[in-house]
């Protein structure tokens, strides 16, 4: 009798072990590393303030933010960070600085960036911007994300559906990211940085739930809400599709390999705005 008790503790520390393991896996994994900017239409605007965070902007006060492009507390700047507008690449790496993002409870590390009509823009159209932020380490994992971010200006331009990162994995909307509506279909493809379809990447798409606010670089969550994340996967040809359930800006976050057993990540982002 004393060891079927034995017998039944020791089976059910190992289902709690199990399942703290697949929670744990599931928040680790939930990371969004993304490239932010208040609105997406700049019709009206002179300039555009954008930051790169990582955080979990769908799950409430309770998740703090995460310092981007720190490694054991030493912060690097990107890799890369450009705009493709009108089919030409113009190099913007000279443009980041290291901000930050506050929340009640502390302060992170964060890249900002400005860009402005003297940077070019001007005229209307569609502005591409791709950041590759390096490595970030947090819960002992390695994070290797390439954010990216399209703006749009009086027109919705010819760069949106693109592919503008080669030598990067990239997320290329098939239809307008920008102001498109909620409940209708958005659909995407997911490349490797061949340009070649990633088929079976899981792809997590999480609502901004919180206001990140660009001038005070403060971040006050909602609480939490249902339908704010999804999950979906590509088919054979890259592509995926989802249907928002509210509007306002969401995450898409494309996973092009996980590593378990080296602790490395390789995925890649992209904002859209929905109304």
């Amino acid at each position: 009798m004393v060891l079927k008790i034995i017998g039944r503790y020791h089976s059910m520390k190992k289902s709690l072990v199990l399942i703290g393991s697949i929670l744990l896996a599931a928040n680790l994994f939930a990371h969004d590393h993304f490239l932010y900017t208040s609105n997406l239409d700049v019709s009206n605007q002179k300039e555009v303030k954008m930051k790169a965070v990582l955080g979990h902007p769908a799950e409430g006060p309770e998740a703090e933010p995460i310092s981007i492009a720190t490694v054991d507390g030493k912060t690097h700047m990107p890799k890369a960070f450009f705009v493709v507008h009108d089919g030409v690449k113009t190099d913007l790496l000279s443009k980041v600085k290291v901000g930050t993002i506050k929340t009640a409870k502390g302060q992170y590390v964060a890249l900002d960036a400005i860009y402005t009509a003297e940077d070019g823009l001007k005229g209307g159209g569609s502005w591409v911007f791709v950041m590759d932020s390096g490595n970030t380490k947090d819960s002992g994992f390695m994070f290797n994300p390439v954010e990216k971010l399209i703006i749009t200006k009086d027109s919705a331009g010819s760069d949106y559906n693109q592919r503008v990162a080669p030598g990067h994995n990239e997320i290329v909307p098939l239809v307008n990211p920008v102001n498109a509506w909620k409940e209708n279909v958005f659909r995407a493809k997911f490349v490797d940085k061949d340009g070649k379809p990633i088929k079976n990447a899981r792809i997590d798409v999480d609502f901004i739930n919180g206001k990140l606010d660009m001038t005070n670089n403060t971040w006050v969550a909602n609480k939490e809400a249902p339908k704010t994340s999804l999950r979906v996967f590509t088919d054979d040809n890259g592509v995926f599709a989802f249907v928002p359930s509210r509007s306002g800006q969401w995450v898409i976050r494309a996973v092009a390999s996980m590593d378990r057993q080296n602790k490395v990540v390789h995925d890649a982002s992209l904002v859209v705005q929905f109304e």
